[in-house]
Parts: structure tokens; C-alpha cells; sequence
């Protein structure tokens, strides 16, 4: 991987290469990044609220390349990863004549990262990606890595291809725009990342203020650090075919079923929160965690992304869907936990271990409205 002081930086990954341009005005190297990567005719996936919110930024930023003015539009949120949104997607992208000269940009969140993305693997058997996200959430993690995916029924992100985006653009000023319980959200990626590198563990103290009051710099660093803090991690193992890849789903086993429990009425980082805080429980009582860090994590989640208690139905009957969780083989469950800062180690758990790491964190958690 190669690193720039200004914010960008390029890896390599399954013999594709991304490069990763964080900072202010960064939609505008599209243009030419866009006819460098493919000179054919691209196309704009993303919602009409994102569209309408970002969409000129965008559109201004790509003069020079052959791009469609006229978004493909998904729904917003979840309701964006079913089939039958992918059936339609691909259908307009063939009626307007994609070819395999051309690509996608996917211009939002995590749902458009995702949707778009697999749209992008299927259509003509791949065609290029690039990722514009606009919420940090999707801009901290899951724009970069490759992963796209639509849910099924059993759970989230059960039917899915690796696709590497080409480029991952992320401008901090488009993220001071997020409603405030959107941006928390996206901080549980980001103390994820923090406690997956020691280098950003140590350095978020002082990060920790300036993101509490969303100030540009602090996000545009935070953002930086915990890509190519997955950068690291997506280029050592690009399929997830190593067990490397693993270390991403910190809080994800325990977040995904809450998620799915609770009808998406929890956000996707507020889920995550209350899997971290479950993951740091069972890291100090099974991995060797040390007090102070698991304390100064929970100390994060609770003062910057501030998680919603789950509603009754889901802190009663989350455990119901660890069945889908994709880490899960013939031998049961399997959680990822924190030995140490930047050193994940892999245990076997059952549902109730789980269950109980949850319950634990309920009786001294302070809920926050809003």
C-alpha cells in the first residue's frame, strides 16, 4: 500500500487496485479518474434524498467523463438490497446501454455502496465501481473492501459477491451534513477500526473531542485511519479465504442479530455498538483484555455513538438469528475478540455466552435520546 500525506493512498487486492482519496473536494477527481479507469459510459446509482442533497457536487466534479446526468434511483436504506431492486437495476442499466466500457458510481451509503456494487459485479460479469459514500458509516468501512451484497429473509448480506471498487472517494465537508443520529451511527465503525490498530487506538484520545463535535479535520483524519487500517487488512486477504478478514466483524455476530431482531429499527452502527460492547465483555473473560482498553472503548461507544437501548422484541429474541451469521460453520459459532489493540483472536461461543456478554452491558448503560 502507498500512502500520501494528502489523503490518498493506493493498495492492491484480489489483482485489482483501489485507490482511496479522503479530503475536501474529493468528488473533484472524478472526472478524469473516471475516463482513466474506463473511457465508456457511466452510470450514477443512488437514492433521490442523496441525489437531490449531492448530486450536482457529483455531477460537477465528473465534467470530462462520459457520465449519465440521470441517476438510477434505489430506496433508501435496507429497503435497497432485495432482489427485486437488483432485477430492476439491471435491467435499466441494459436499457441504457451499459457496456463493458463503462461502470458505476455508487453515490450514498452503505445500502447504495451495496446494491450498486453487486449490480456492478453482475452486469456484463463485471463491469468497474467506484464509491462515493455520503454517510460515515459507509465512508469509514464499508465503501472499501469489496464487499457488496442484497439481503434474503434468513438475514443480511446472505447473497453477495466480492467486487473491489476502483476508487473510493470520500469528502468530510458531505458527512457534516448527516443528521446527528446518522453520523453516531457511523462512529461505531470507527472505534471498530480504532481498536484494530494500535497506531489509531493510541492516537484516539485526542481524536475523540473533535469528533464529538463532528469538526471536519478530526472526521477526515478518523475516516483516513480506519481505511487504510482496512486497507491492511483487505489486501492481505481479499476473498476472505485466510481468516484475516474476520477481524472486520468485531461487534458484527452480536450486531448483525440485533439488527435483523429489531426490524432495522436500530441503525446498523447502533447494532454494531451493542456488539462491541458484548465483544469487550467476552474479550476480558476469554481473550486476556486488559480492563483499561476494554474501559476506554466502552467509554467511546457510549459518549460518541450513544446507542438506543433494542426494543423488548429484540433483546428478547436476537439470539434466534446467530444461525445466519456467516462466521458460524459445522462446529457452531465462532466470535471475533480483542486480545490487545490491533490483535484479534478467534473463539468459540454458543448463544448464550453471547447472550450474556449483552445482558451484562444493560444494567449500567445510561440511555440517550435522540
Amino acid at each position: 500500500m502507498t500512502a500520501s500525506p494528502s489523503g490518498r493512498f493506493h493498495f492492491r487486492a484480489g489483482g485489482a487496485q483501489t485507490e482511496v482519496v479522503v479530503g475536501d473536494g474529493a468528488f473533484r477527481v472524478l472526472g478524469r479518474r473516471l475516463s482513466g479507469i474506463a473511457p465508456g459510459r457511466w452510470f450514477v446509482v443512488s437514492s433521490r434524498p442523496v441525489f437531490r442533497r449531492h448530486g450536482a457536487s457529483l455531477l460537477a466534479g465528473t465534467r470530462g467523463a462520459d457520465l449519465d446526468p440521470r441517476p438510477l434511483l434505489v430506496p433508501d436504506g435496507e429497503a435497497a438490497k432485495n432482489w427485486a431492486v437488483l432485477g430492476r437495476l439491471l435491467s435499466e442499466l441494459s436499457e441504457r446501454g451499459l457496456r463493458r466500457d463503462g461502470g458505476l458510481v455508487a453515490l450514498g451509503g452503505g445500502t447504495v455502496g451495496d446494491v450498486a456494487g453487486l449490480a456492478a459485479a453482475l452486469a456484463l460479469r463485471g463491469v468497474p465501481v467506484v464509491q462515493a459514500p455520503t454517510t460515515l458509516l459507509a465512508a469509514a468501512d464499508s465503501a472499501l473492501g469489496g464487499k457488496t451484497a442484497v439481503d434474503l429473509p434468513a438475514g443480511k448480506n446472505l447473497a453477495g459477491a466480492f467486487h473491489m471498487p476502483r476508487l473510493v472517494a470520500v469528502d468530510p465537508t458531505v458527512l457534516a451534513t448527516l443528521p446527528a443520529r446518522a453520523f453516531r451511527s457511523g462512529l461505531a465503525e470507527v472505534v471498530k477500526s480504532a481498536l484494530l490498530s494500535r497506531a489509531f487506538y493510541r492516537a484516539m484520545p485526542r481524536l475523540v473531542p473533535g469528533l464529538a463535535r463532528r469538526d471536519p479535520a478530526a472526521v477526515g483524519e478518523a475516516v483516513r485511519r480506519s481505511l487504510a487500517m482496512k486497507a491492511s487488512v483487505v489486501a492481505a486477504d481479499p476473498f476472505e479465504r485466510r481468516g484475516r478478514r474476520f477481524a472486520l466483524n468485531l461487534g458484527h455476530t452480536v450486531g448483525h442479530a440485533l439488527e435483523a431482531a429489531s426490524g432495522y429499527r436500530l441503525t446498523h452502527g447502533e447494532a454494531v455498538a451493542w456488539g462491541l460492547l458484548a465483544a469487550l465483555r467476552l474479550s476480558e473473560s476469554r481473550a486476556g483484555l486488559a480492563p483499561r482498553v476494554a474501559g476506554a472503548a466502552r467509554a467511546w461507544i457510549v459518549g460518541l455513538v450513544r446507542p438506543p437501548l433494542p426494543p423488548p422484541p429484540a433483546r428478547e429474541g436476537w439470539t434466534t438469528r446467530l444461525g445466519a451469521d456467516k462466521k458460524a460453520d459445522r462446529g457452531g459459532l465462532v466470535a471475533v475478540l480483542l486480545a490487545e489493540p490491533g490483535r484479534v483472536v478467534l473463539r468459540r461461543v454458543t448463544p448464550r455466552d453471547l447472550a450474556e456478554a449483552f445482558s451484562a452491558n444493560l444494567p449500567s448503560y445510561n440511555r440517550f435520546e435522540g
